[in-house]
């Protein structure tokens, strides 16, 4: 939230600071502002914002200082002279030192961590080249010594996932997701977080909320795809979701992005035809390979499209949720080009599992695009929503259809939760637009 054009912390929502968050760990702020609905400016201006307002409370906190002493005081040292005539000489020389002290520390800090990059990325390779048992071992022994570096815990994470230890990749999840939330509220308080030091970045590098809440979904759902695989395989099925996944062959196809993607699509054209051919049943055989951030994961979306059938577009739904660059978004595509089809199932899938909500932002956003009068309704119940996140995009989807006799009901929904940005900028449109002309 916005007051006097400054933003602060006492005032500031959790779906506001979440973005912020994400950018003082490193990410990018063009990719940050995208997906979090904002502009790359906005989050700037509350970044600095915010860093400010550190600062002002690190200067008040140093004004109150008992040990700040005038140069024409009587020196605390009880001599009776004044402090210029006294101690303050060595005081200087004292700070100085000791100024002069805090540079070794600092380098060997940024030492330790340029180290601790290169293993963690080491470490992610063995993740990448399939060796799970080794990029496990590693990220279990770095974390001894780094027990808050999010990036080691993914790491473990998804080490458990693919090696198909599903209760164990859930349970590294939640419990860096309960961490995340308690360092969260100590960044929100302080400014900072638990194993920060005043001008000192912590060494370790912090996921936010709602990324372990992503990879939370993302290992419950690869363990009920598992339970969902048919007890008698088909075998020619399993065939062509075998010849999919050399799409993740790297030696056979070069290429990144968009040049490795369409190489891929071209030399599988047959299989991705004969599954998509094939019908539903091929369902419970692609999803596993849905929760892998890997080539052949990209193409599931993309024939899940084609089936009509309600497992097909629950699975678009769970893929929108994982928060994958290419396949989440694919999904979405999909999901809105169904239509007023579609409106039902995104209704289902608030109807259940209400821990994920958060990260249901994507098919909120699809009801704004397709604008029929069932996606308007729904978007209506979802203002009553107990998460401000999911009222905030809901209040933007909303605004989309232009009908200013939903003003009331948008402005009692921005009040409810703090006047959030996506929200209030869909009611200045309605405002405009219900203007005398």
């Amino acid at each position: 939230m916005i007051v006097d054009n400054r933003v602060t912390f006492d005032t500031l929502s959790e779906a506001d600071l979440e973005p912020v968050l994400k950018m003082l760990q490193g990410g990018s702020p063009d990719a940050i502002a995208q997906t979090s609905g904002i502009s790359k400016a906005h989050l700037l201006r509350v970044r600095d914002d915010l860093l400010a307002q550190i600062d002002r409370e690190r200067a008040r906190a140093t004004d109150a200082s008992p040990g700040k002493t005038g140069r024409n005081a009587p020196c605390p040292c009880g001599s009776g002279k004044k402090y210029k005539h006294c101690c303050l000489g060595r005081q200087t020389v004292a700070e100085r030192a000791d100024s002069t002290g805090k540079d070794e520390p600092r380098t060997a800090r940024k030492a330790e961590q340029t180290r601790l990059i290169k293993r963690i990325e080491k470490a992610f390779n063995l993740l990448h080249s399939g060796r799970y048992a080794e990029a496990i071992d590693q990220a279990s022994t770095l974390i001894l010594r780094y027990p808050n570096e999010d990036r080691l815990h993914d790491i473990l994470a998804t080490g458990h996932l693919y090696a198909g230890q599903f209760k164990a990749a859930i349970d590294i999840c939640r419990h860096r997701l309960a961490v995340a939330e308690a360092e969260k509220a100590c960044f929100i308080t302080h400014g900072q977080y638990r194993d920060s030091q005043i001008g000192q970045p912590a060494l370790s590098y912090r996921y936010p909320p709602l990324t372990w809440l992503q990879k939370t979904w993302i290992a419950s759902k690869a363990s009920a795809y598992q339970a969902r695989r048919p007890s008698k395989k088909n075998a020619a099925i399993i065939e062509l979701v075998g010849a999919l996944q050399t799409a993740d062959d790297a030696a056979r196809f070069p290429g990144n992005q968009t040049q490795g993607l369409e190489r891929r699509r071209h030399a599988l054209k047959e299989t991705l035809e004969t599954l998509k051919a094939i019908g539903p049943d091929v369902i419970p055989y692609l999803l596993p390979l849905a929760v892998k951030y890997s080539w052949a994961g990209l193409f599931v979306p993309e024939i899940l499209s084609v089936y009509p059938a309600a497992a097909a577009t629950r699975g678009l739904i769970d893929i929108s949720m994982f928060g994958f660059d290419y396949a989440s978004g694919a999904s979405l595509h999909y999901l809105e080009k169904r239509g007023d089809r579609v409106i039902s199932d995104i209704r289902a899938a608030f109807s259940r599992d209400n821990e994920f909500d958060p990260i249901k932002t994507g098919i909120v956003s699809v009801l704004g695009n397709i604008q029929t009068p069932a996606a308007y309704e729904l978007l209506l119940d979802l203002l009553a929503h107990e998460s401000p996140h999911i009222v905030n995009w809901a209040g933007d989807a909303l605004g989309k259809f232009g009908n200013v006799g939903a003003l009331s009901v948008l402005e009692a929904a921005s009040e409810r939760i703090g006047r959030e940005q996506m929200i209030d900028a869909a009611i200045r449109r309605l405002r405009d637009l219900d203007k005398p002309v």
